[in-house]
């Protein structure tokens, strides 16, 4: 419904284009940030218990790149279009779309504080696999500029706000330091934006953004990421024998829409844009009903 309500202000014109970009950046380098430190900071982790919840949706990343590759070479994509589709069928917005539906699927539960730890420490070492493994696999087909991008990777991934209040709130909470009343509070307050203005500016993207061609390789990479994926997912936890809370989180994650941010990376070097662009834009219909799928079979 919040992401509806997006949808609906930006088609009455109550949001502009440039009010999303901005929310979206008030969002990504304010608010979510301000949630992470105070939320992980607050949390009493057990590591050895998230390994598994870590294998299942890295593993489950893993197989969906696999499968992307194998489909993707079939189809005879040329190698700008396959790696741009790989990406597009494994990098899910969790950031956007994962945090809040996560940390929404277990509020007023009792197994709503243990959940919400478990999926933040998971969640700062999956934007590092997201991160690195999207630069890696479109600089693949390249030859030139490597070591520049590179640096730029490395760059990109210390000034990341999400990452750096993950770890952040991680050595808060592994130090057993407390936060300040003041700050603490201060923190909740503004981190409390934080998850309904990103559903918002889901909904006000999914308006604005257009399809721009590949559409039957886009359709297929976004069926591919909003069902093959988690379903891969679902046989490693089984396999694993994960805990139903922890193999809910890990699907939940799978489960997301492609990332708005990959179109981005593809722009700057040098993939297929289109077919990016149209992956992105079908994944978030595709992923309302999958999501919702996810809810239902693991409540």
């Amino acid at each position: 419904m919040v992401i509806g309500l997006g949808w609906v202000l930006s088609r009455l014109g109550f949001l502009s284009r440039q009010a999303l970009f901005d929310l979206n950046r008030l969002s990504y380098w304010i608010g979510l940030p301000c949630l992470l430190v105070v939320r992980i900071g607050g949390a009493s982790p057990a590591l050895s218990d998230v390994a598994g919840l870590l294998f299942v949706a890295a593993g489950g990343t893993a197989l969906g790149m696999a499968l992307a590759a194998v489909v993707a070479w079939l189809l005879g994509m040329p190698s700008r279009s396959l790696v741009t589709f790989v990406q597009g069928v494994y990098r899910g917005n969790l950031t956007f779309v994962g945090l809040p539906v996560v940390l929404y699927a277990f509020a007023g539960t009792g197994a709503a504080t243990s959940a919400e730890a478990a999926a933040l420490i998971a969640f700062a070492p999956m934007v590092v696999l997201y991160n690195v493994a999207a630069v890696a696999l479109l600089l693949a087909p390249q030859r030139a500029g490597l070591a520049g991008t590179l640096r730029a990777m490395g760059h990109g991934l210390v000034t990341n706000p999400i990452l750096i209040a993950a770890l952040v709130g991680l050595a808060v909470s592994l130090g057993g330091w407390p936060i300040p009343v003041v700050l603490e509070r201060s923190l909740s307050a503004v981190g409390q934006m934080a998850l309904p203005l990103a559903l918002l500016c889901i909904g006000g993207s999914l308006y604005t953004a257009r399809i721009e061609g590949r559409v039957l390789w886009g359709a297929l990479a976004a069926g591919l990421k909003v069902a093959a994926v988690p379903l891969l997912g679902l046989g490693l936890g089984l396999a694993v024998g994960l805990s139903a809370e922890h193999l809910r989180i890990a699907l939940i994650l799978l489960a997301c829409p492609t990332a708005s941010a990959s179109y981005v990376l593809v722009l700057q070097l040098r993939g297929d844009a289109a077919l990016a662009s149209t992956t992105i834009v079908l994944s978030y219909v595709l992923a309302l009903p999958a999501m919702m799928a996810v809810l239902a079979l693991t409540q």
